[in-house]
């Protein structure tokens, strides 16, 4: 008799008996064999109330939800650098901070899709939904409160700066001007509301990569392969933008294209798939994941060159 996760704790000599027949009050155990799933989606458990085989994430809409994704971030943090917006309410709130401030709105539907289209919320174990759900709710959150801290030092700076440039008597007599200028400028805007929007965004790409880890395709349509290289492509450079845009960003970029890039990304797809690594399709998400990185890491290599350090745009003087 095939074996069943539901007849584990019934005891065989009961089963076993071919004479035995059900009195009024026996309960019918189910009897159904559930098969080892052929799918490459091999990190999802299946339990009962989905016995049925997992279907194949379609390769083209997950490439395209990343490549718009990653266009829809990178549009977004690139038009305020390059693009004066108007401000609003004189120079008290700037209209290039009000397009940061949208982004998630925007990308985060998307990165939402991105795990919808891997079945897990269909046929995933309880434990599985609960704990990708979970870690995913939580980069979000980290990953719009960065956008809402960073929207909100700028909000509050503007008229503080304003204040102080109109009243250069009192920032001469208090030091409380400057500490708090610093405080907001650097330490909020600069720093935290940055890392906290990046270290969400990382999170979210974690989730993605765990669940597409044994997901295969051979690609063998052109429009596929251009999907991939795209979404590649802009990802990279969405990486390599931190090196230039964030305090310490060189610093910050190399440790993650090679710890986790490299040392947990690329170790990974190395030791599961060996020489079939190299060929497209194998694990494409992994792929994708690692091939950005690669971008990221010339790229940063070519800032630290360009700037001879560590520093960043502003740090360097450069403006766009």
């Amino acid at each position: 008799m095939a074996s069943s996760p539901y007849l584990e704790a019934v005891p065989t000599s009961f089963l076993d008996q071919p004479n035995h027949k059900p009195s009024s009050h026996s309960i019918t155990m189910p009897q159904q064999e559930y098969s080892a799933s052929t799918s490459s989606i091999l990190p999802l458990a299946y339990g009962p109330d989905s016995p049925e085989g997992p279907a194949q994430p379609k390769t083209r809409r997950v490439l395209s939800l990343l490549l718009a994704t990653n266009l829809c971030t990178l549009i977004f943090t690139v038009v305020p650098v390059l693009v004066e917006l108007p401000n609003i309410k004189g120079n008290w709130y700037v209209g290039n901070d009000v397009i940061r401030l949208l982004e998630p709105i925007v990308a985060m539907p998307l990165y939402f899709a991105v795990i919808l289209e891997s079945g897990i919320f269909s046929r995933g174990s309880t434990k599985e939904k609960y704990l990708v759900g979970t870690l995913f709710m939580i980069s979000a959150a980290i990953y719009q409160q960065g956008a809402g801290f960073h929207s909100a030092a700028n909000m509050f700076k503007h008229p503080f700066v304003d204040f102080m440039d109109e009243n250069p008597d009192l920032v001469s007599q208090y030091s409380f001007f400057n500490d708090f200028r610093t405080w907001v400028r650097t330490d909020w805007e600069h720093g935290i509301s940055h890392y906290m929007y990046a270290a969400g965004g990382i999170l979210m790409a974690f989730v993605i990569a765990y669940l597409y880890r044994n997901v295969h395709d051979p690609m063998r349509s052109s429009i596929d392969k251009v999907l991939f290289a795209a979404a590649t492509l802009v990802y990279g450079l969405i990486i390599g933008s931190v090196a230039i845009e964030f305090p310490k960003g060189s610093i910050v970029a190399l440790i993650l294209v090679v710890v986790y890039g490299f040392g947990v990304i690329g170790s990974f797809l190395f030791r599961r798939e060996g020489k079939q690594a190299r060929r497209l399709g194998r694990r494409y998400v992994l792929q994708y994941y690692l091939l950005a990185y690669m971008i990221a890491f010339i790229i940063v290599l070519g800032w630290i060159g360009h700037v001879r350090g560590f520093g960043n745009r502003e740090d360097s003087g450069i403006k766009f």
